[in-house]
């Protein structure tokens, strides 16, 4: 791994977790001597941030953590929905027995003891069942729209998984949708998805509206 690299992992680490929090403020410098690094990789990890939005750059001031918007958390969801129930309804096509046994047990894991005490594996697994359905319908640009998406709400994920409310019972589950997906009909599988994308959201945006979670953080 890079330098330029390493400060890009470390320094996307601490905004993901809020350790750097929205609209914190810093320059180069700050960073540079927080992670024992030279300016040069820094201010190009930094310039990879910007393009992520995570990072907004002030002219002879520095740099700006981009705050949380609820805004963005609603673009972002009504983008995922659209994606995902199309590329759901290409993989109950395409999908093989092989690929339905990866997401069985993909599933599987997400509904164990340790899913919901450990973030990391917790948003691992989450990502690799999302992707692999992606990767099940055959589309790699779709593949990369459905990451890209993924990549833009993790911020948002970790403040979900500190939220104090647990997801309702009838909450559609990483199972239910393997199991709809099974019956290889694309309108219940479709469903499925859009049902669990939004069962998200609406858990998120109401822990953070109710103030049970960052809502400090959060700007209309």
């Amino acid at each position: 791994m890079s330098l330029t690299d390493r400060a890009y992992e470390l320094i996307r680490r601490d905004i993901i977790s809020c350790v750097l929090p929205p609209e914190a403020e810093f320059t180069e410098v700050d960073l540079a001597g927080r992670l024992q690094m030279s300016k040069t990789p820094v201010r190009e990890a930094l310039a990879r941030l910007q393009f992520e939005g995570l990072v907004r750059a002030y002219p002879r001031r520095g740099y700006q953590i981009e705050p949380v918007r609820l805004s963005d958390i609603n673009d972002i969801f009504d983008a995922r929905a659209i994606v995902e129930a199309g590329v759901i309804t290409l993989a109950v096509e395409r999908i093989t027995d092989a690929e339905l046994e990866r997401l069985d047990g993909l599933a599987r894991a997400s509904s164990d003891d340790g899913y919901a005490t450990d973030f990391e594996r917790s948003h691992r697994l989450n990502n690799e069942f999302h992707e692999a359905i992606a990767l099940a319908s055959g589309n790699l640009r779709l593949h990369r729209m459905v990451v890209q998406t993924n990549t833009e709400l993790e911020r948002f994920f970790f403040l979900e998984a500190h939220a104090e409310d647990a997801y309702p019972a009838d909450h559609v589950t990483h199972g239910q949708i393997v199991a709809r997906m099974r019956e290889r009909n694309p309108e219940t599988a479709r469903q499925a998805i859009i049902e669990h994308i939004e069962g998200t959201r609406r858990l998120l945006v109401g822990a953070l509206m109710d103030g049970k979670i960052g809502k400090n953080l959060l700007l209309a």
